[in-house]
C-alpha cells in the first residue's frame, strides 16, 4: 500500500515518540531523506509525493531499526565532521561535535608551524577510529603528511575508505597498533598529535543509553575505572613522538582536564599546557607544546 512523504512522516515520529526514542522528527526525517536521496528540506516540499510499498517496507524496516536503539548514524551509513561526510559502521564509534575542537587547534598550530618550515608538516593521529581527525587534518592543511594509529583492524578498514572518499589516501598511512607504539623511533617525530583516546569511567559506562552501550564499540569508549588508562599510557609516550615546538592535543571527559594537565606538567619537557572548552563550556581539549 503505497503513503505520502507526509503520512509516512506522521507515523514514524509518533512511533518513535511512543518508543522513548530522543529527537524523534529529526530521527525519522533523516531516515526518510537518506532513503530516497533528497535533501530534508525537500521532504516537505514533496509532502504530498507518494511512495511505492517497496520503498514504504524499506522505511518501516529503518524505523524499526531505530526503534531497538540503533544510532541513525549506523543505519545510514554516515556523520557528518567537519563539514565533510564520513562512512561509519559499528566498529567506529559515531564523530561527535565536540571533537571537532581537536581540527580547530590544529588548523591553528598547522598555520604557525608552516609560517616558519617549508617542509611538509608530520601529523599523528593516535586512536584514529574512522579516520575523521586525521582526514579533517589532512583535508584542511594540504601541506600535512598525516600517520593514523588504530588498535582496530575494522576501525582502520573504514578510515582507509574515507580516506579515499576525501581524496587524501595518497598523504595518509593507516597504521594498526597499541597508541604510539608502532611508530615510536620508526618515523620524523611529529609536528602534530591529535589523540581522542577512551575516557568514559566504569560508572559512567553503566550509565550511558542502550543506543551507546549495546552498538558503538567499548573499545573506542571505555578508559578503566577513571576513565584515563590509555591517556595516562599515551602521555607518556608524547615527548618521544613530538619534535620540538610540536603540540599535542588530547580530547578529555568532563571532570578529567585538570587531572591530564597535572599529568603533562610531572611527564616533563613541555613549555606551555592549556586546557579548552567545547561550545557548551565544557573543558574538553588539553594541549601542551614540547620544549
Amino acid at each position: 500500500m503505497s503513503q505520502t512523504i507526509g503520512e509516512l512522516l506522521r507515523r514514524a515520529v509518533g512511533d518513535l515518540q511512543g518508543g522513548g526514542i530522543a529527537e524523534p522528527q529529526a530521527a525519522a526525517e533523516v531516515l526518510l531523506a537518506d532513503l530516497l536521496d533528497l535533501p530534508r528540506l525537500s521532504l516537505f516540499l514533496d509532502i504530498h509525493r507518494g511512495l511505492n510499498p517497496l520503498q514504504c517496507d524499506a522505511y518501516a524496516a529503518r524505523i524499526w531499526r531505530r526503534l531497538q536503539g540503533e544510532p541513525v548514524q549506523y543505519i545510514v551509513g554516515t556523520q557528518e565532521f567537519w563539514s565533510l561526510s564520513f562512512a561509519v559502521t559499528p566498529a567506529v564509534l559515531v564523530p561527535r561535535p565536540e571533537t571537532e575542537l581537536l581540527v580547530e587547534y590544529g588548523v591553528k598550530h598547522a598555520r604557525q608551524w608552516l609560517s616558519h618550515h617549508r617542509a611538509a608538516m608530520p601529523v599523528l593521529d593516535v586512536g584514529t577510529g574512522s579516520g575523521n581527525l586525521a582526514i579533517s587534518l589532512a583535508h584542511a592543511v594540504p601541506q600535512s603528511r598525516v600517520w593514523g594509529v588504530d588498535i582496530s583492524w575494522d576501525a582502520l578498514q573504514v578510515a582507509r575508505l574515507n580516506a579515499r572518499s576525501h581524496t587524501v589516501a595518497d598523504r595518509v598511512r593507516w597504521i594498526q597498533g597499541d597508541l604510539s607504539t608502532p611508530i615510536r623511533k620508526t618515523v620524523p617525530t611529529f609536528a602534530l598529535c591529535t589523540a581522542n583516546l577512551p575516557y568514559v569511567t566504569t560508572a559512567e559506562w553503566e550509565r550511558l543509553p542502550r543506543d551507546i552501550k549495546a552498538y558503538e564499540p567499548a573499545l573506542a569508549l571505555c578508559g578503566g575505572e577513571d576513565g584515563l588508562d590509555l591517556i595516562r599510557r599515551f602521555v607518556t609516550m608524547v615527548p618521544d613522538v613530538l619534535a620540538s615546538g610540536g603540540l599535542v592535543l588530547l580530547e578529555v571527559g568532563w571532570q578529567q582536564a585538570k587531572t591530564v594537565v597535572d599529568m603533562l606538567e610531572q611527564q616533563g619537557g613541555f613549555i606551555d599546557v592549556g586546557v579548552e572548552r567545547d561550545l557548551a563550556g565544557i573543558d574538553r581539549a588539553v594541549w601542551a607544546r614540547k620544549r
